[in-house]
Order: C-alpha cells, then structure tokens, then sequence
C-alpha cells in the first residue's frame, strides 16, 4: 500500500501542478501567437513571471515542454469528438465534430501543422496518432452509413485521407482560402458538402 502523503506535502503538490499548468497554459498563448519556433522556455517563463529555471523543474528539456503542448492541443480535440451525441454516429455527425473541434483549436492546430517536420519525434508522433484517430471515426461511421445504405462502399483509407487532407489543405493556406477569419467558419460547411458528395450512394 502506498503510504498517505504527509499533511505538509499536499499544498507543495498542489503549488507544483498549480505551476505546471500555468506553464503549459502561458505556452499554448505563445504558440498561438509566435508558433512553436518562438515557444522558447524562456519566453514561457517570461509569460508566466516565473523565473527561467522554474521551467526546467517541471519540464526536463524544452523538447519534453513542446510534446506536451501538443499533447493538450491533441488532448482538447480528442476530448471534443468524444463527446459527440450518439454512440454510433454516422459520418455526418463525425465531421460535424470535427470540425466544431478544429473551429475551438484552429489557431493551435494549425501552428502544428505547419510546424510538423521541426517538432520533436514525440511531439510529431502525437500529431500522427490525432489524426489517425480521427480517421478511424471516419471509417467507422462510414462502414456504419453504408450498411445502412446511406453511403456507397469505398475505400475507407481513401476515404479518411481525403478527409484530413482536405481540412490540413485549407487550414495550413487560410490566408487564400479565409484571409482574417476562421477557415472553419468560412469554408467549413463547403469541405463538408465536398466529402458527401463523393460517399453520396
């Protein structure tokens, strides 16, 4: 059995993660605002009015800092297509999701985007498996819809990777496709139209 953390230590813990979050908080303001390049654990620091040590404390180097601020970019749109309405939602309802989960953390998503090939191994990988989380819903509520006739058969591969392709294509050049504004917003009801046109049966 685990021994009972002593009285004393409980407010130190609570100091601790209070900090660690106000960290990773501050850095995902930097990221939006100058990328992950300008994400430096200095400028985090400075965010946070913590001293630049404190970030080494929490964070053993500013790769492992960068993975975790993808982790909660990641974290917050895995959270936001899990709580969609229906247990065995139809592509419909899965790209209705996603993209109300790419509207609340476009700016973040698409720092991560364009900035994938010089993020940490880690930090790349977690983009990786977003998106083949994302894929995976697809197919499942295209496999779903097309047993119900209400989607032709395809390539459910094809399918996801049109999907994601579409939405990174608009999101990473939003200054042609909705210069001063949110690609979701815009142009988000269009991508949409798009793939169910093509599973359209």
């Amino acid at each position: 059995m685990k021994p009972a953390e002593p009285p004393t230590a409980r407010p130190r813990t609570r100091q601790r993660e209070a900090t660690r979050r106000q960290l990773l908080e501050a850095g995902l303001r930097v990221v939006a605002t100058h990328g992950f390049a300008g994400a430096t654990t200095a400028a985090i620091a400075k965010a946070t009015g913590k001293a630049h040590g404190t970030v080494f404390v929490h964070f053993r180097t500013r790769d492992a800092l960068v993975a975790e601020l993808v982790e909660e970019v990641g974290r917050a749109i895995s959270q936001r297509l899990s709580a969609m309405p229906s247990d065995a939602p139809g592509v419909n309802e899965v790209l209705d999701a996603h993209l109300a989960a790419l509207a609340e953390h476009e700016v973040l998503y698409t720092r991560l985007l364009r900035e994938a090939t010089t993020l940490p191994p880690a930090a790349r990988a977690r983009v990786f498996a977003l998106q083949s989380g994302i894929a995976w819903r697809l197919r499942e509520a295209h496999a779903r819809d097309v047993a119900l006739g209400t989607a032709r058969a395809m390539d459910p591969v094809a399918l996801a990777n049109t999907w994601i392709a579409l939405t990174n294509h608009y999101l990473v050049n939003h200054d042609l496709f909705a210069p001063g504004t949110s690609v979701v917003a815009a142009r988000g009801a269009e991508l949409k139209a798009q793939l169910l046109e093509i599973i359209r049966p």
